[in-house]
């Protein structure tokens, strides 16, 4: 008789354990796609700063072709390219793991390498002609839209995991 009141007592308490073990599954994984989403929306917001800051190098540039007295091009690209830089930094820190290899690919997209050419800023090889090539800028731009896209579509799939 005792032999059966424990091996039910075992088999509620095994049920138990089974039913809480499922709910640490389900808190993990939501867990963790919390902390994804969170890191990318982080990423997320260094990239739109970036998108803000990239203009004002071109304004720079147009400033300084036509003269504008007072105005070192070369320090002003600096100090951008050191906030692009920090940016980032902050990005490439914050990425998820499960995302880091995609977004290293969009940096470094098309023989274009974002990091050479924030360094560039930062170094004064970006000047010529006393201002920069529109060109490269476009590519930036351009890199840094589609790192923005791939990670609005990667936060949108991870929100939707969490509901």
């Amino acid at each position: 008789m005792l032999d059966v009141v424990l091996t039910i007592i075992n088999v509620i308490l095994a049920v138990v354990s089974a039913f809480g073990a499922w709910n640490s599954i389900k808190y993990f994984r939501k867990s963790k796609n919390l902390t994804i989403f969170a890191q990318t929306n982080k990423a997320l917001v260094e990239v739109q700063k970036m998108l803000i800051k990239l203009p004002e190098a071109l304004s720079a540039s147009n400033s300084s072709r036509r003269g504008k007295k007072g105005l070192s091009l070369h320090n002003t690209l600096c100090d951008i390219g050191q906030e692009l830089n920090a940016n980032l930094t902050e990005i490439n820190s914050n990425i998820p793991t499960e995302y880091s290899d995609a977004i290293r690919q969009l940096q470094n997209k098309d023989g274009f390498n974002l990091q050479a050419y924030i360094n560039s800023y930062i170094s004064g090889e970006a000047v010529q002609n006393n201002g920069i090539d529109s060109d490269d800028f476009n590519v930036c731009q351009a890199r840094l839209l589609e790192i923005q896209d791939y990670l609005k579509k990667s936060a949108l799939e991870t929100e939707e995991k969490l509901k």
